[in-house]
């Protein structure tokens, strides 16, 4: 249980993902920790290349060579043994068995994901005749009802078409509908609704908050979207440079961010009634590369309230300001910002 008395699905513990290259060592995500509760959204969120993405390729074993998987991801299975997925072979018949059936991932650009020469409904019977049923005709049905609850326009005529026939909206759908289709624990959402125009996109975000409440699963919503974070996640998680730098109740995000990074990328959303022809609040800068990284905050090169001295010579800690809301960041600057 957390401290709130959910019970716990995942638990992350100093979870590292390094890929070791002829230039040094590529630390993508660095002591991370977090925890997933049963019918519960936690929000990853951050730039392009904080480490969010590869944070969930780690879960289900997908870091691609020449990366490495340390630290602990336990896994309440449905039969109610826990599992450690970092312990795992990722070609191994184990993880093969998770992956669908009880931790399921919808990608971000389905076009890449969905096989370009199988149609719609054999890829989706795919994952059912491996984890639920042999009986092909049962798969199937169990596809198009999927199909069905996703929303998608004549399933039965779907089940026959291929990727490239479906719009993106509808790809997405299917996408979606594949991840269910065993009715998985826990559904890793990367960034699902990116490439949707607006309208799409809220619809996308709708069916996926009914289908949760529908299965009862927990989900990990990556994005780099705060709005969309402000109305799909529980708990967030705000990610760095491969590092959690503020972690807390979607509400405590929002209205008493403390770290300098969270507080910045608040300011860069667009807000309503903003004058016209006045320049949108950007963060400076860009994320530095990974890349034998020394002592101190990753932020510091971008952050305007960076103690010199401190902040760039020495790592920040993990504080918790307040019970279940945690802060990397020095007492002294924290003292400041408030």
């Amino acid at each position: 249980m957390d401290n709130n008395g959910h019970d716990i699905l995942l638990d992350v513990k100093k979870l590292r993902v390094y890929f070791y290259l002829d230039e040094g060592i590529l630390k993508a995500v660095d002591g991370v920790a977090y925890q997933v509760a049963r019918k519960r959204t936690l929000g990853l969120v951050g730039e392009s290349g904080c480490g969010k993405s590869v944070s969930a390729q780690a879960i289900l074993r997908l870091v691609p060579k020449p990366g490495r998987v340390e630290g602990e991801i336990l896994l309440q299975r449905k039969d109610g043994g826990v599992i450690d997925l970092a312990k795992l072979d990722p070609f191994g018949n184990e993880i093969r068995a998770i992956r669908g059936a009880e931790v399921a991932m919808i990608f971000q650009e389905p076009m890449k994901a969905f096989s370009p020469v199988h149609t719609i409904g054999d890829q989706i019977m795919e994952g059912i005749l491996l984890h639920a049923t042999q009986d092909r005709k049962e798969a199937y049905e169990i596809a198009l009802d999927m199909l069905s609850r996703v929303q998608m326009s004549n399933p039965r005529q779907r089940m026959q078409e291929y990727p490239h026939q479906l719009s993106g909206g509808m790809r997405q759908r299917a996408m979606i509908a594949m991840a269910l289709a065993c009715r998985p624990s826990i559904l890793i959402a990367d960034e699902p609704s990116t490439a949707l125009d607006v309208t799409v996109q809220a619809q996308v975000l709708r069916l996926m908050k009914d289908l949760q409440a529908e299965f009862g699963m927990s989900v990990i919503f990556i994005t780099h979207d705060m709005g969309v974070i402000a109305e799909m996640a529980d708990e967030v998680a705000v990610m760095y440079l491969g590092r959690i730098v503020e972690y807390g109740a979607v509400d405590t995000i929002f209205h008493e961010p403390t770290h300098p990074y969270t507080l910045e990328l608040l300011r860069s959303i667009p807000a309503l009634g903003r004058e016209a022809r006045t320049r949108l609040t950007t963060i400076e800068g860009t994320v530095p590369v990974p890349l034998n990284l020394g002592k101190g905050c990753g932020f510091y090169s971008r952050c305007k309230r960076g103690l010199d001295g401190l902040c760039n010579v020495e790592d920040p800690p993990y504080l918790e300001v307040e019970p279940g809301h945690l802060v990397r960041c020095f007492p002294q600057g924290i003292e400041v910002r408030r």
